[in-house]
């Protein structure tokens, strides 16, 4: 068997290239539904619209296929949805005709395994109870976590329970002869519902026990976790108790039709369910929380083998679960409510939860399960769906179900809160997530509705069933998120809205005194953000924080690229730092897997890298690697570039050179003017590209005239500077043909752009279909920590060999590269340059807008989030409107934004937030921009 997984190559008679994603769902009524996927490969397109790929990348080594038929039995509906590759469109369309698929013997091995596995067994199964039919599992299998190897996706490595498994095909009468056999009982049986077991309730006189005959296929490792653990609960009240076999065994095992079953014998509880409890008062929740907190009081020390579960209900992983169905919600409103909770549990949960306190936990305390008498809370059903997960998920799920049977749902959450925090105090920062964690929950259960409705159109339960659940989510929807926090703080004793500036160690000094310090300690070149500085003590994702507790939404600081101090990347700092932190000299890991994940990225053959600390360091060493090649110096820039704070690179940006203080360009530097849409010298020529390029031509024959020759051209493919200015299409292409056509290099400056901040492309020279032969990158690649880098080809590496070492002390260390990857991590699994098209195309579209009313904005340009919005004075001469371009600054510093202005003219204002702003942000920024212009352009 291959412990690879090659991937689909050929369908007929339509060719399809791709791999198969997610084998199906067991249907409400037992059927199984194979549902086959197909995504682009690499380079093609990241992911279909339908789903994100489950199954790894692989190498292009050829396999043996196998021709495998599919054939539409009539018990079995199927949809195979294709996209084909050969329409620009992709479009995307069901078949309804057998088709034959060209696979992996191995993967046609497994898939037909399946389908005859179900075919023997018979269909359909027994129909489930509809009070359950919701809230049950539908084994679909799910994305798993990247960068694991390709043998852990091999069917023998997949949790078995995700497989297709009919529920096992005994009678009331087996029931009794099982009870008879191995446990002594003469009892009467009656057929209980059930999803993977056959449950029976069996009566002996006064005495009640629940029969429970296991599925074929189910894990044995799953089933003694769930018996170890009710055997570590044994003290614990309210909790069924597995009642051993006259063998003294607690799983015998049973054969019926060739097929061996798990049986298990449990006590009866005594209650009723909660869901027919319609009298829900806050003692009551309130005693649930409570009970709930025992139960995790008593497994806080329990662990088993089996404990790490990805299942469709692990809340930790519910972006996994929301965001590969979120086509399957038609309504596009109902469709930005799951959004938006998706995008709040992706952006202000998730990155917290590893940081928490981490238990086995019952993971599934509905109403279903949750018994109840006289008003008290007396029992806990199914730990079919226990896990190892953060604390507060227990809570949330608890609080979750809580909620929807409320007129007041927040409420109803809040007394479940406040018991359980009676019995184990909350954290405070678990008190935070607890809403994110709640709307998540409730957007899972949403997404699986809205797919089982895709699977069965005609059966109307799907959308009566998610009715309480779309109702909670469009109530929950318009309330703050610091609302619900504050709702939440008081129910645990703790002021509903504290103060968010740390508490000093000693006595804080004011503003006034600081600045005084700066100007006796601090170099005095150093400037102050805004007419009344501010004194910042804490960040958090796209919020940084004053000594007086306010938030601002930072619009303007690209350099905390995921957003202020994202724990996942604070703790792989700590964690790196109290470990190991040294020199390149010494081999350690880190650098070789941020060298190979960053090379990922990187098109053509750039692949060797130098890491430094900062993107002024990045630059310089790119001049020292053109000379070593070329063995020239003459260096061709764009007026208002900037590269870097040391002299090699003052020498090299017009921005300063050319400004306060500067001394001009040296004679081996030249100029070229911006290549600008909007304001550039040739706006107006018959072909801008061409007079911007024969201006850099002509400039190249001087320097070749005098003897000399070009070293390189360098250039960000979106100046920051300059004011974030988007070239025309392809100049950038022809400069690097001109160039290299006069023996130069071509340098791509990313330290600002890339990392996925264009939304687009990972880097901003991809955007305009170029290869560099040296790219530089700073800023986002630490989130603030010092961390930078240059990558080139293996020649031009090879000419700086020269006899001289090149070292960098703090370079490449083992603390930087685990930041390093950290960033990497975040980006890629909260898909933040997705994110950042998609809330950066709503922003400038609403940019765009506001330039229909208000004449002051001239141009509104950029991509992804690296705006920029240009004011003029007027639009037919351009005059730059500089004075109000700093007053609108200053008055949306007082309205809680922070902006700042960049460009030749510094009336361009910038925007390039951290990439966790949203949606929600964007709107805001827009409202208060407009209300911020309206002041600005009325008369005096």
């Amino acid at each position: 068997m291959t412990k690879s997984w090659p991937r689909v190559t050929t369908m007929r008679p339509i060719r399809v290239m791709g791999s198969l994603l997610g084998c199906g769902d067991v249907g409400r009524k037992g059927r199984f539904v194979p549902d086959l996927r197909l995504f682009y490969p690499r380079g093609q397109r990241k992911h279909s619209p339908l789903q994100k790929p489950i199954l790894p990348r692989h190498s292009r080594r050829e396999h043996t296929a196998f021709t495998l038929p599919i054939f539409p039995f009539p018990w079995l509906r199927y949809r195979i949805s294709l996209i084909e590759s050969s329409k620009p469109q992709r479009q995307v369309r069901p078949l309804e005709e057998p088709q034959v698929l060209q696979m992996d013997t191995d993967f046609a091995r497994f898939l037909w395994g399946n389908i005859w596995h179900l075919m023997r067994n018979g269909y359909p199964a027994q129909k489930k109870d509809a009070d359950h039919a919701d809230e049950r599992r539908f084994n679909l299998l799910y994305p798993p976590r990247r960068h694991k190897s390709a043998d852990a996706y091999s069917p023998s490595k997949w949790p078995r329970r995700n497989y297709p498994m009919p529920l096992p095909p005994l009678t009331e009468a087996h029931a009794r002869q099982i009870a008879a056999q191995h446990y002594g009982l003469q009892v009467q049986a009656q057929r209980l519902p059930g999803e993977l077991d056959a449950n029976f309730l069996l009566s002996a006189g006064e005495e009640r026990y629940i029969l429970k005959v296991g599925n074929a296929d189910h894990d044995p490792a799953e089933l003694d976790f769930q018996n170890r653990a009710l055997a570590h609960l044994t003290a614990l009240p309210g909790v069924p108790r597995l009642i051993p076999a006259r063998s003294g065994e607690e799983m015998p095992i049973v054969e019926h039709d060739g097929q061996r079953h798990f049986i298990r014998l449990l006590s009866y509880l005594p209650g009723e369910p909660l869901v027919r409890c319609p009298d829900r008062s806050p003692e009551l929740l309130r005693g649930l929380g409570a009970f709930l907190a025992r139960l995790d009081q008593a497994l806080a020390d329990f662990q088993h083998p089996a404990m790490e579960r990805d299942i469709p209900w692990n809340l930790a992983h519910a972006h996994r679960v929301i965001r590969p169905r979120l086509h399957a919600i038609p309504d596009p409103v109902r469709r930005r409510w799951v959004e938006r909770a998706l995008e709040r549990f992706e952006q202000q949960v998730r990155p917290y939860l590893p940081t928490l306190r981490a238990q086995v936990i019952h993971n599934d305390a509905n109403d279903h399960n949750v018994l109840v008498a006289q008003g008290q809370v007396v029992g806990l059903l199914d730990f079919g769906d226990m896990l190892h997960a953060p604390l507060i998920c227990e809570v949330a799920i608890a609080a979750t179900y809580a909620l929807l049977a409320s007129p007041e749902p927040l409420q109803a959450a809040a007394h479940l809160v406040a018991g359980y925090h009676q019995v184990i105090p909350l954290t405070t920062t678990e008190v935070a997530l607890l809403d994110g964690l709640i709307r998540a929950r409730l957007a899972v259960s949403a997404a699986l509705s809205a797919e089982r409705a895709l699977i069965e159109p005609e059966n109307p339960y799907h959308q009566i069933s998610a009715g309480p659940v779309w109702a909670a989510l469009e109530r929950l929807d318009p309330v703050p998120a610091e609302v619900a926090h504050g709702v939440f703080r008081q129910a645990c004793g703790l002021p509903a809205f504290p103060s968010l500036a740390a508490a000093p160690a000693q006595p804080g000094r004011d503003e006034q005194t600081i600045l005084a310090a700066r100007r006796r300690y601090l170099n005095p070149t150093l400037s102050v953000s805004y007419r009344r500085p501010l004194h910042m003590v804490r960040g958090q994702g796209q919020y940084l924080y004053d000594a007086e507790g306010r938030a601002y939404l930072d619009c303007v600081n690209n350099v905390c690229h995921v957003g202020h101090s994202h724990p996942a990347v604070v703790a792989a700092l700590a964690h790196q730092a109290a470990l190991l932190n040294t020199n390149t000299r010494y081999l350690h890991e880190h650098i070789i897997t941020l060298a190979e994940r960053l090379t990922a990225h990187m098109p053509g053959d750039l692949s060797v890298w130098f890491f430094v600390n900062s993107g002024s360091e990045a630059n310089d060493l790119a001049l020292r690697l053109v000379r070593a090649y070329t063995g020239r110096q003459d260096m061709l820039v764009l007026a208002g570039a900037y590269h870097g704070n040391l002299s090699s690179l003052i020498d090299i940006s017009p921005y300063k050179f050319d400004g306060p203080g500067g001394a001009g360009a040296p004679p081996w530097v030249h100029t070229l003017s911006m290549p600008c849409t909007y304001r550039g010298r040739f706006r107006h020529a018959e072909d801008p590209v061409a007079a911007y390029v024969e201006e850099a031509a002509g400039i190249i024959r001087q320097v070749e005239e005098a003897g000399r020759g070009v070293a390189a051209f360098i250039a960000e493919a979106l100046m920051g500077t300059g004011g974030q200015v988007v070239f025309p299409p392809g100049y950038l292409a022809q400069m690097y043909a001109l160039v290299r056509a006069a023996g130069g290099l071509c340098i791509a400056d990313e330290v600002q752009i890339g990392f996925g901040r264009v939304g687009t492309h990972f880097w901003g020279f991809e955007t305009h279909g170029v290869v560099p032969d040296i790219v530089t990158m700073g800023k986002p690649m630490g989130n603030g920590h010092p961390l930078a880098a240059v990558v080139t080809t293996p020649e031009i590496a090879a000419s700086f060999v020269t006899g001289m070492e090149y070292f960098n002390t703090f370079g490449g260390n083992p603390v930087s590269c685990a930041v390093g990857l950290a960033v990497l991590d975040v980006i890629e699994e909260q898909n933040l340059q997705e994110h950042a098209r998609r809330v950066g195309e709503h922003l400038k579209a609403r940019l765009k807008t506001l330039q229909e009313r208000h004449p002051l904005i001239g141009d509104v340009r950029g991509s992804g989030l690296f705006l920029g919005v240009e004011l003029v004075r007027d639009r037919e001469t351009l005059a730059p409107a500089a004075g109000e371009a700093q007053a609108i600054v200053e008055a949306m510093r007082e309205r809680g934004i922070l902006l700042s202005t960049d460009g030749p003219f510094h009336n361009v204002l910038k925007i390039k937030p951290p990439l966790v702003f949203n949606q929600e942000d964007a709107d805001r920024l827009v409202e208060e921009l407009e209300g911020v212009l309206q002041e600005v352009e009325q008369p005096a």
